[in-house]
């Protein structure tokens, strides 16, 4: 039992950790595309 406890808690940090990673890049994107089509003088 403790061993289907400990694959689901590190499941789910897995799925933690993949989702903050896709919103840092997501973040990044926008500020790229941002950066990149504003008017530079």
């Amino acid at each position: 039992m403790l061993e289907y406890v400990l694959t689901f808690t590190a499941l789910l940090v897995a799925i933690g950790a993949l989702g903050y990673l896709i919103r840092a890049t997501k973040s990044s994107v926008v500020r790229t595309e941002r950066l990149v089509g504003s008017e530079y003088p």
